[in-house]
């Protein structure tokens, strides 16, 4: 008998299903199988898949209806890739030197303010002149 998994044939019975169906277990990934039994391993192309549409955040049972996927797998696979994540998803923590960062938005703010000032200027003298009419 082959593992349905890694087709290897270092293989032995272990049991029976609550069926009554024989079991059988692989030594060399560890996984148990039943002869004639159905293959749920998903492949690697549609793990790409779900990925993509993990991306696109189509709704868990969007996902699980169009891969014929059960939510329990899907929510394991999301868990399993949280998981793989760094922890501090590759972000730059260093901080900026704080003088010229607090001197570059005060030079921003003093140049929105003189524009603020203008316009209202401008206003005036506009509304001034049609009042005097």
């Amino acid at each position: 008998m082959n593992c349905s998994h890694c087709n290897s044939e270092n293989t032995k019975k272990n049991g029976h299903t609550h069926y009554g169906k024989q079991n059988y277990l692989c030594h060399n990934c560890n996984r148990q199988f039943v002869e004639g039994g159905q293959d749920w391993f998903v492949n690697e192309s549609d793990k790409i898949l779900i990925n993509k549409l993990l991306l696109e955040r189509i709704s868990l049972s969007g996902i699980c209806r169009v891969c014929d996927l059960s939510q329990q797998w899907l929510l394991s696979y999301i868990k399993d890739l949280y998981k793989s994540l760094p922890d501090d998803l590759n972000a730059d923590l260093t901080l900026p030197d704080i003088e010229s960062y607090l001197g570059d938005r005060m030079d921003e703010e003093i140049g929105r303010i003189e524009v603020i000032k203008k316009i209202r200027l401008h206003y005036k003298s506009t509304f001034k002149y049609q009042i005097m009419r």
